[in-house]
């Protein structure tokens, strides 16, 4: 897989709340980009988090991924 196609994205959703995990490549490198708030209104946060190399990010997508199903979310399809 070339690291250039290897873009991700994900939602998360809980009763009220909503959490997206993204994956992407900015100009100075790979990102992890998380967003979250409550499902009825615009208002949320957003964190972008920079990284070395694509295999850091990559796990650092993984680990959110583990850390929204231990906290009771469910994947949802993509808006």
């Amino acid at each position: 897989m070339e690291a250039d196609t290897a873009w991700r994205y994900v939602r998360f959703e809980r009763e009220t709340r909503y959490y997206e995990l993204r994956l992407q490549q900015d100009l100075f490198g790979w990102v992890v980009v998380k967003a979250w708030g409550r499902k009825s209104t615009r208002l949320g946060q957003m964190r972008t988090t920079p990284c070395s190399s694509y295999s850091e990010a990559a796990s650092m997508w993984d680990a959110g991924i583990r850390r929204r199903h231990r906290k009771g979310y469910v994947m949802s399809e993509a808006e």
